[in-house]
């Protein structure tokens, strides 16, 4: 693992996730301004590295563009060399393929979240793989963050080597999607396994340990230290609580608020949640109470819903409870928090 990846877990290159707006807003779909890690001062910045759930809040808007597309793989169609930084030269310009993926899958943090997205090479003599996973998103997210991964280590493979590269085998855990034949052409080889155990692709030995046409000596080795340097001067858009907060809130208003939930979301273990809490000086139980509040306040001025519905909504087992909470925060009752809303239902 990058020695620099502890510090970058949770985030994402902006060179990413400006590919990803682009595509978005190519789509006609916009920019998705409502987060405050992707306004353009952000993803401007290629030190800046944006929060993975925002990443994954674009992905989800991206696959609802057109369900019938594979969207992973259309996305590197206007993604040349170089749109993802560093790392994209790092699989373009080592001696050979092998010694390239393989310092590319070291430094993924260069380019992804480290915490979420697991890869791994193997070689049997025979054959060189890169398998892949993501985190727990939602299936349709899990799945073209998938194509998407697979597709870009044949892209860039097929650059660095100068030729339509064909890999032996891929393997991909979804069912055959609807558009299975796209992806026979899309990976030159039908040789694909679907419902499998792990994502991967495979290439032969000879075609990765084959000298690269673009190669030369010593790049690889400047590019890598470059790449290092990049991460360790890099830093999150917003600070880690500022993160938390909206994964928090979006988990309540989902009806999945438990710790474990969201360190799901986080891409991290719930010791882990709970360690970083308090290296902010919080804890869990204060910024459940936190959230809750916002959201309960804010249904009551703005909504006419019965003070039952809210108490669902925000967690709480009870009106009685809600009542409670809604007087230790503001020192008087749901009704006359409410106002000028009306009084509140029984």
């Amino acid at each position: 693992m990058n020695a620099h990846a502890h510090a970058v877990d949770g985030t994402v290159s902006a060179h990413l996730v400006r590919s990803l707006v682009g595509a978005l807003a190519a789509a006609g779909r916009g920019r998705p301004a409502r987060l405050p890690d992707l306004t353009g001062d952000f993803l401007g910045n290629d030190l800046a590295r944006v929060s993975t759930p925002s990443l994954i809040t674009v992905w989800e808007d991206l696959v609802l563009t057109d369900p019938r597309t594979l969207i992973g793989p259309l996305i590197l169609q206007d993604a040349p060399i170089g749109a993802f930084g560093v790392w994209d030269y790092l699989v373009t310009t080592g001696p050979t393929l092998r010694e390239s993926l393989t310092s590319a899958v070291d430094l993924i943090a260069a380019i992804g979240d480290p915490a979420a997205e697991k890869l791994l090479v193997e070689e049997d003599g025979r054959r060189f793989t890169v398998r892949h996973a993501t985190g727990t998103w939602g299936p349709d997210v899990v799945q073209a963050v998938d194509l998407f991964a697979l597709s870009l280590f044949l892209t860039r493979a097929r650059h660095a080597v100068g030729r339509d590269l064909a890999p032996t085998r891929v393997t991909i855990t979804h069912r055959p999607p609807a558009q299975a034949r796209q992806l026979t052409r899309l990976f030159g080889t039908d040789r694909i396994d679907f419902d499998a155990p792990y994502n991967s692709i495979s290439f032969r030995e000879d075609d990765v340990r084959a000298p690269l046409p673009a190669a030369q000596p010593g790049l690889d080795r400047l590019l890598a230290r470059h790449a290092e340097r990049v991460l360790a001067e890099s830093r999150p858009a917003l600070p880690w609580l500022d993160r938390f907060r909206p994964v928090l809130a979006a988990a309540c208003r989902e009806g999945d608020p438990g710790m474990a939930a969201v360190a799901q979301r986080l891409a991290m273990s719930p010791r882990t949640l709970q360690r970083r809490l308090a290296e902010n000086g919080t804890t869990w139980s204060r910024q459940v109470e936190a959230v809750r509040q916002e959201q309960a306040l804010e249904l009551l001025r703005t909504t006419e819903l019965p003070l039952r519905a809210i108490a669902d909504r925000v967690g709480y087992a009870d009106v009685r409870a809600l009542r409670k909470a809604v007087h230790r925060w503001e020192g008087r009752s749901p009704r006359e928090v409410r106002g000028a809303v009306g009084p509140a239902p029984a």
